[in-house]
């Protein structure tokens, strides 16, 4: 790592913060590494990047340390300030779908030798304005106001004691309940820049750059270091009819297509739930979303 700053981006509010003292700080410390850290400090997505912003510097080799909500806020912060700067990913949040595809065995990786991939993310505009960039998926509907529930502090104490293998289960648990209690909720009626019919029983758009989305829904397909993404309409209002699409989506076959950009034009200003690695909003009176690769914005990602 020459005498490059290793920053330790940690996020005390995630799922497996309690283990992060024993796993990450303190074998650094016992190998005589040297390194800061910076702990978000906020449940407000904005803020925490422009936090980072404020605290990275040209050359540093950044550790995500958290779930995909960290690691996207990271992400964006890298790409915002224009610095030169490496990003790695290590999981300690519910799904830690970024970690999981490229990430880091442990903390000590970032001073050996590990492979680098260049991460093109999707850029999200909201009513031709710049709103976010989203490293891994990005949904919109009733999965974004799923999402939002996993912030909540029962909801992360239920996941904190789950052990091994079975920390997923209060995750599915809290989907099955939620949906139940949303399905039926239907974005406000859009059609596409790829198609002019309008859509009125549709529950989700997708979004998907990552072989991985909430760890259940996974693709073979791994759009990080290319110019397009999978691109997916759903209906979750009725069972029966998803099955298909759900197995083929949990064994890693998810249907999508494949988009460079897509613009969702409701037919009204509306209310839209929308999500971001978890990281939830719902901005008012929208006309136009727009989803794209822009080929010239990437980060550096060093992984084992």
């Amino acid at each position: 790592m020459n005498d490059r700053r290793l920053v330790v981006v940690k996020n005390p509010n995630s799922t497996r913060a309690h283990r992060v003292d024993n796993e990450v700080i303190n074998p650094l410390y016992a190998h005589g590494k040297p390194f800061v850290t910076l702990e978000t400090r906020s449940p407000h997505t904005e803020d925490n990047i422009a936090d980072m912003q404020e605290f990275l510097r040209d050359g540093d080799i950044a550790l995500g340390v958290g779930g995909d909500g960290t690691g996207m806020q990271l992400t964006n912060a890298v790409l915002r300030s224009g610095l030169d700067i490496e990003l790695g990913f290590l999981p300690y949040g519910n799904f830690n779908d970024l970690a999981r595809v490229h990430g880091l065995r442990n903390p000590l990786d970032a001073y050996g030798d590990v492979a680098t991939t260049e991460l093109h993310p999707l850029t999200i505009d909201i009513d031709g304005e710049y709103w976010r960039d989203a490293p891994a998926y990005a949904t919109m509907g009733w999965s974004a106001i799923a999402a939002s529930q996993f912030g909540h502090t029962e909801s992360r104490d239920r996941m904190r004691r789950g052990v091994g293998g079975t920390s997923l289960i209060p995750s599915l648990g809290q989907l099955a309940r939620h949906y139940f209690e949303h399905r039926d909720e239907k974005l406000p009626s859009f059609h596409t820049s790829h198609s002019d019919v309008v859509r009125r029983a549709v529950t989700d758009i997708m979004a998907v750059n990552s072989p991985r989305v909430g760890a259940v829904v996974r693709s073979r397909e791994n759009h990080y270091d290319q110019g397009d993404f999978g691109y997916r309409e759903v209906d979750v209002s009725r069972i029966l009819p998803n099955i298909p699409f759900g197995l083929r989506a949990l064994f890693g076959r998810t249907p999508t297509s494949l988009r460079s950009k897509t613009s969702v034009e409701f037919d009204a200003p509306a209310s839209v739930p929308i999500q971001t690695e978890g990281e939830f909003a719902r901005p008012e009176n929208v006309s136009r979303i727009d989803i794209y690769k822009d080929p010239a914005k990437s980060v550096t990602v060093i992984h084992r």
